[in-house]
């Protein structure tokens, strides 16, 4: 399984909730009370974010998709060894 992740940036607002911003998403920004909800709210909104942009993506033909799946599992087992 391939997993992937995100910078994240952490700040407090002026009524001490935690911001989470993903640099690489610009349109992503949530936050939470405290540092594990805000987190879980990150994650969500991580995954909410991926799913517009692959919603307003020109999928790849099987082919392609085929390819790059074996090239991430030849790259998994080569960083494994």
């Amino acid at each position: 399984m391939h997993l992937f992740s995100y910078p994240a940036t952490f700040r407090r607002d002026a009524k001490g909730r935690i911001v989470v911003g993903l640099p690489d998403l610009p349109e992503a920004h949530t936050d939470g009370r405290e540092t594990a909800e805000a987190i879980e709210e990150a994650v969500d909104c991580l995954g909410s974010v991926l799913a517009f942009r692959i919603a307003e993506t020109i999928q790849n033909s099987c082919a392609i998709a085929g390819k790059l799946a074996l090239y991430l599992t030849m790259i998994e087992q080569e960083s494994q060894q």
